[in-house]
């Protein structure tokens, strides 16, 4: 195992209503940050569980003090658990893994491995037909899209990445949708991050049923997308075109 500081983690999990995945999902990456990294802590998200998610979280940190537990009052969704892990992290680098347990954790041997070559890792998995047709369907359009309105060659833009803690911080709550890593990893990517894509491998989940879909969380991540191109692709090329002479629209 590596020694230098570069090499070290915090990982986060989310959770609601998970704690029949939680303790595989918290044990599996612990067994592969003990093998690979000089440091890490394990930031358990409880987001208003009505289960026993947090007492199972609780047993697990009697013998492994590098996890912690934080508890929301009231359910707050995916990427203001990103965003709350992102403040409490102490590691020079991040990565953020399901409380599913729908990653499977000895896929993640590579992406330790290359922690600190690069500012991001991003993920993309080797099995993406286990999922239904109709979510493939909308990943591989939301991919598709994402890198036709913004220039980028991204393979997947929500699989487990591993991103600078300090570069996260540059763009702090950018928004809490869905959509948050997708939106992070284009403002990293258009600011000139160095970036490399790695492999994962999916399960089934065992228990429960994304939220993803739901009407709501839809809207919200076309939002952000939409003020996201207005931002980068329509507003700052004017500013471009302002500053060299040439007439904008």
């Amino acid at each position: 195992m590596g020694t230098s500081a570069a090499n070290s983690l915090s990982i986060i999990i989310p959770a609601l209503n998970e704690e029949k995945n939680i303790r595989e999902a918290c044990l599996g990456v612990a067994a592969l940050a003990e093998q690979h990294l000089s440091d890490y802590e394990i930031l358990v998200f409880d987001d208003a569980s009505q289960d026993r998610t947090a007492d199972v979280v609780r047993e697990l940190q009697k013998h492994n003090s590098k996890i912690l537990l934080f508890q929301n009052p009231v359910n707050r969704g995916l990427g203001y658990n990103y965003w709350a892990g992102i403040d409490n992290a102490r590691c020079p680098y991040a990565l953020m893994v399901p409380g599913d347990n729908e990653v499977i954790s000895e896929s993640l041997h590579e992406i330790f491995q290359k922690i600190g070559t690069s500012d991001i890792i991003i993920s993309y998995s080797t099995n993406p037909k286990l999922r239904p047709l109709s979510r493939q369907i909308v990943s591989n359009l939301f991919t598709g899209i994402l890198n036709l309105l913004f220039g980028l060659k991204v393979r997947y833009y929500n699989g487990p990445c591993v991103i600078r803690t300090d570069f996260a911080r540059k763009f702090r709550g950018a928004t809490t949708s869905f959509a948050y890593m997708a939106v992070l990893l284009i403002k990293l990517l258009k600011s000139g991050a160095s970036y490399q894509h790695l492999t994962f491998t999916l399960q089934a989940r065992k228990y429960g049923r994304t939220s993803a879909f739901r009407l709501k969380n839809i809207i919200n991540v076309i939002n952000d997308i939409l003020q996201l191109f207005w931002k980068i692709q329509v507003r700052n090329a004017r500013l471009t075109q302002s500053n060299t002479g040439v007439a904008s629209c």
